[in-house]
């Protein structure tokens, strides 16, 4: 699955990993995240519906750097509040969209406690 399927999708006790507080988000990767799994977390939560199917969610905001460029609401998220000029906003797009379709595993460690994300790229 991709990023951000996995972020919208995959729960404990009916809440997202990032809302577990009991579990913490560890990744097992060769080429580092642009942004961390909490801030993309914070992201997804600005734009995608938590446990929805695809066809109730506007995937551009996924999938399509130009889309978010000109649609997402960047005072949004403490992230993104910053960015005002049309550069910034394209270079974290296009940085996004590369993280949230990398594609991974996940692996729920119930006894560490752990949402285990496993990129296989």
């Amino acid at each position: 699955m991709k990023l951000y399927q996995g972020l919208t999708q995959v729960q404990v006790n009916d809440v997202l990993a990032d809302d577990a507080p009991a579990f913490t988000i560890t990744t097992d990767l060769q080429k580092p995240l642009n942004f961390s799994p909490d801030d993309l977390y914070h992201y997804i939560d600005s734009v995608l519906k938590p446990g929805s199917r695809h066809d109730e969610n506007n995937l551009k905001f996924v999938t399509d750097p130009a889309f978010i460029g000109e649609n997402y609401d960047f005072a949004s998220i403490p992230l993104t509040a910053g960015l005002k000029d049309f550069e910034s906003k394209m270079t974290f797009a296009r940085k996004l969209v590369a993280d949230l379709n990398r594609h991974i595993s996940i692996n729920i460690d119930t006894n560490k406690h752990e949402f285990q994300l496993l990129f296989v790229d």
